[in-house]
């Protein structure tokens, strides 16, 4: 009887955490990224939650002409070359001068670039957000995002339509 008992209990705890794994909130890890970027990807999130649709260029307070949505796995050149062409913006290769950065799994990565020099980079778990179009990137003036639904914690977005 006791067996189980303890059987049950176990099973609970292990499907109620579990759950809060599959389902719940789950930080960013990223050691490469700055808490202040960290703090910069929650406000955005709320943003979409909150208006449906957010405007980079006004979210942010520093120097960028392009925004680039990178998959999981690696933030590198040919990572970025292949995001930039995705996004119709073909040209000289990028700099990454702090060099190739491992990106958490399974993260996506929002990388600001200015004359295609990566100047910052954000990251959120799949959980958190979710782009509907693989890895692309868009001029600045054309970086505006809407929540397209919320499925559990993950918002889904793309990018408003003109």
């Amino acid at each position: 009887m006791a067996a189980t008992v303890l059987f049950l209990v176990s099973s609970a705890a292990m499907l109620h955490w579990g759950m809060g794994v599959l389902w719940g909130e789950v930080p960013n890890r990223s050691d490469v990224i700055s808490p202040g970027d960290h703090a910069f990807a929650e406000r955005l999130r709320a943003r979409l939650l909150a208006d449906h649709r957010v405007d980079l260029a006004t979210e942010t307070d520093f120097a960028w002409d392009t925004v680039c949505l990178i998959e999981p796995f690696e933030l590198d050149q040919a990572s970025l070359a292949e995001a930039l062409r995705a996004g119709g913006l073909m040209g000289a290769p990028p700099d990454l001068p702090d060099g190739p950065r491992a990106i958490a799994q399974p993260n996506w990565m929002f990388a600001f670039l200015q004359d295609r020099r990566l100047v910052r980079a954000i990251e959120f778990h799949h959980r958190e957000i979710e782009p509907r179009h693989g890895a692309y990137c868009v001029p600045r003036d054309r970086a505006e995002f809407v929540q397209v639904r919320q499925l559990a914690r993950a918002v889904w977005i793309d990018l408003a339509r003109p």
